[in-house]
């Protein structure tokens, strides 16, 4: 059972943390900037990174999450109705020379077609994806109509990828408790 003695401290510790965070904070009333930076600046180690611990962290950590599955989701539907690159080639005189690779491609165009039905992110996250190392085209963005029939390829096989994507995936961070926690009397 906490006593109130131990309840009114454990408000005080809380009231004095939320005080002192006032005066670094620019946007409130007790900003106090005394020389000090609160904050890194541009070239500093942790500029533009939320506090850790932070709910803004924890959202951050959760969005990137969100993101990588969505990217790994895209990454499946392609595999899955892509074709493998020698049966693209079928029509090309040099096909018997041409190794097989294993390298699945679909055309944007198909693509767009029937994934923008399940995620109207479709061009974002091939982005994403191309950037990570996942994806090819040539195209540094790609419209519909425009460039429907560009090729994107998996850069990598589909085990590979999902190897990468969990290695990205980070377990969320538990959010502080606004008051800590109180000691049994």
């Amino acid at each position: 059972m906490t006593s109130l003695r131990d309840m009114i401290s454990a408000f005080n510790t809380h009231a004095n943390h939320h005080q002192e965070m006032q005066t670094l904070n620019p946007f409130s009333g007790r900003f106090e900037s005394g020389g000090r930076s609160p904050s890194p600046r541009p070239g500093q180690e942790g500029y533009g990174k939320p506090v850790a611990g932070s709910k803004t962290e924890e959202r951050g950590i959760r969005a990137k999450n969100h993101i990588n599955r969505e990217i790994l989701e895209l990454c499946i539907f392609i595999h899955d109705m892509g074709t493998y690159q020698m049966k693209q080639r079928k029509g090309d005189p040099d096909y018997e020379d041409i190794p097989d690779d294993g390298t699945v491609v679909v055309s944007f165009g198909d693509l767009f077609e029937v994934y923008s039905r399940i995620n109207d992110k479709l061009v974002g996250l091939l982005i994403a994806a191309k950037k990570k190392g996942l994806v090819y085209f040539e195209p540094e963005i790609l419209f519909q109509r425009r460039d429907d029939n560009v090729l994107i390829a998996l850069a990598k096989p589909l085990n590979e990828i999902q190897a990468y994507i969990k290695e990205q995936l980070a377990p969320p961070t538990p959010s502080p408790s606004p008051v800590p926690p109180q000691s049994e009397s």
